[in-house]
């Protein structure tokens, strides 16, 4: 008697790692979403033993070098030898297995650009050092997602994996109980019948059209997305016997892979008319009920209405589309829809960028080298000098002298002024936050405390991400630089203390003045970001009149010199209800604009934060 056919798991983490074990080279991957060390082994370990005997599993930091990842010259086998070795790198080395690649989020671009390489087109190729070689490279990535804050997994890398994996109580059970090997040695078998039988797979036509549909609804825009979709269906038909992708299969599978990219709700289904019902009836009469199903005998199911059954399921029907939908809104991750409407409600264009990274050649971050030579404070990089100059040696060595050369010395390595390579550095721009603050009228004392619960706020984070505040503060007749840039806490809380407040609001002026401290900010060094709090009731011209008018026209004219910067800007408008004079003055600054009327610190700060991230390009 053949042994039965075991269910397939519950949870999305177990089942994505059938999938991948069953299509390793179609579905790319997943990315697991903050595993615990126990959680992201086993999950590997598992993909790992349901691949082929001897499949490699390969652990890959994200500060790995490119030269480590596509191959390049033994160093150390060269010099010992006196001719060029080539060495394997880690992807041609970790062919039809798995890498994982933890704190996937700070690959560097090289890093990226291989792994990148590799899914797309399944080989190495090395150009580089005198080496021309090729390397098959088919792998399964998984990338470890370990960001905190801003930090987030490159759109390169996540889009070109199937799954985002989340390591809820379920799916940490069940993959534990798998890890038993006499618990995943009946899955072994499935998927290697699977691996089988999936290039006969076939899915109808109308099913693409219905995933396409699904994805559209959710606001998934990638087109790889509905591939790994497809994809899955049709390793879910396959792992369960099956030739034809049925409804369980598309649902499955557009669940897995739509929700974690999901960027909306989808529309609401349009309700029926009450005049398309077959069958009408008066007011009070209830309808007949249908009659009873005749009792029939249980008899086992018979192969050919299995088949008929698959075949009936196989074909969409109206309801698909709706039965896709809902599948994929059921597997949503908690919480990931309001994070996307409050990202929402701030959304806009921002001008320029923050927070960039320079190349730089004293400090920073290190990215490898580049040819050059070692003055002005530059440093020699030397194992890239000798890797330079290893591929030369043959034609630079002459026949040695058997009268000087003792018998055990190694070669000598001929060094020419072209191979010297020197480090390189990468630094990250500080960014200075800019609050110009409206500290005109009556409800000035509002306003000030915002802003200066903000600056405190902004000021504790400062340390880390290398950032600096700076206030200034408009009423009467000018503007007042009351904080120049700076992390220093307990300065800022001085000086906010007597911070002063009431009369008219030089709008134009007030605009002028952070756009000369911004340009200032920005010739040091620095990237600006200027945080504009105000109601926008301009009422005082840039010659000191009094008059909303003349106000209002120089502070457009202010706001136009101000976007022709290129400055990135945030506009919050303070007044109850938002004014139309401060969206337009926003919209002359191509600033983001913002109402919010009662804001406190802990709201203000957040806004910034978010601005920030936006500018930089940052989700």
């Amino acid at each position: 008697m053949a042994p039965s056919r075991p269910d397939l798991p519950s949870s999305g983490g177990a089942l994505t790692a059938l999938l991948l074990a069953v299509d390793p080279r179609g579905l790319g991957g997943a990315v697991l979403d903050h595993p615990l060390h126990e959680q992201a082994r086993t999950f590997a370990s598992l993909v790992r033993a349901w691949l082929p005997a001897g499949a490699p599993l390969r652990r890959v930091p994200s500060s790995i070098t490119a030269d480590r990842l596509y191959g390049g010259v033994d160093l150390a086998a060269t010099l010992a030898a006196g001719r060029l070795v080539a060495d394997r790198g880690v992807l041609a080395g970790a062919y039809g297995g798995v890498i994982v690649i933890p704190m996937a989020e700070r690959l560097a671009v090289a890093g990226r650009t291989a792994v990148c390489e590799v899914l797309d087109h399944g080989e190495v190729q090395v150009a580089r050092d005198g080496i021309g070689e090729r390397h098959a490279a088919r792998v399964c990535a998984l990338l470890l997602d370990e960001s905190v804050d801003d930090e987030v997994v490159h759109p390169a890398l996540s889009d070109r994996l199937a799954f985002r994996v989340r390591f809820d109580g379920r799916t940490s059970e069940e993959l534990a109980r798998l890890a038993d090997e006499s618990e995943a040695h009946p899955f072994g078998t499935l998927v290697r019948e699977a691996r089988h039988r999936l290039p006969q797979v076939t899915v109808d036509d109308a099913w693409s059209v219905a995933l396409c549909e699904t994805a559209e609804a959710f606001g998934v825009d990638s087109v790889r997305a509905m591939l790994f979709a497809l994809r899955g269906a049709r390793a879910l038909a396959a792992l369960d016997g099956r030739l034809v992708v049925t409804e369980s299969d598309a649902e499955q599978a557009a669940a897995l892979v739509f929700a974690p990219r999901a960027t909306r709700l989808p529309p609401p289904p349009e309700e029926a008319s009450d005049d398309t019902s077959p069958e009408q009836h008066e007011p009070g009469e209830e309808p007949e009920p249908p009659p009873p199903p005749l009792e029939q005998p249980d008899e086992p199911e018979r192969p050919e209405e299995r088949r008929d059954r698959d075949d009936d399921s196989a074909q969409p029907t109206p309801d698909s589309g709706d039965l896709l939908r809902a599948a994929v809104q059921a597997a949503l991750p908690p919480g990931l829809l309001a994070q996307l409407l409050a990202q929402n409600r701030v959304a806009g264009v921002m001008q320029g960028r923050v927070g960039e990274e320079t190349p730089n050649l004293l400090r920073g971050r290190p990215r490898g080298a580049r040819s050059g030579l070692p003055r002005g404070g530059a440093r020699l990089h030397l194992l890239e000098t000798l890797r330079a100059a290893a591929p030369w040696q043959r034609v630079r060595s002459t026949p040695p002298r058997a009268a000087t050369v003792a018998r055990g010395t190694r070669p000598q390595v001929a060094v020419r002024r072209e191979d010297f390579r020197i480090r390189r550095f990468i630094e990250k721009t500080g960014t200075t936050v800019l609050l110009v603050v409206d500290a005109s009228g009556s409800s000035a004392l509002y306003r000030l405390a915002e802003a200066k619960g903000a600056v405190e706020l902004l000021l504790a984070e400062s340390y880390a991400r290398r950032d600096r505040v700076s206030l200034l503060a408009f009423r009467g007749q000018g503007t007042d630089v009351l904080l120049p840039p700076t992390r220093a806490l307990a300065r800022a809380k001085k000086v906010l203390a007597a911070l002063p407040g009431g009369g008219g609001t030089p709008m134009a002026l007030a605009i002028d003045t952070a756009l000369e401290q911004a340009i200032g900010i920005r010739r040091g060094g620095s990237a600006p970001l200027v945080v504009m709090l105000t109601d926008g009731r301009a009422n005082i011209a840039r010659d000191g009149s009094p008059g909303r008018q003349q106000a209002e026209r120089d502070a457009l004219a202010a706001g136009g010199r101000f976007a022709s910067q290129h400055i990135p800007a945030l506009f919050v408008d303070t007044s109850p209800r938002g004014e139309a004079v401060a969206r337009r003055i926003a919209e002359s600054m191509k600033a983001r604009y913002v109402v919010l009327p009662a804001a406190d610190a802990k709201a203000l700060g957040g806004l910034v934060r978010t601005a920030m991230q936006m500018a930089e390009g940052r989700p």
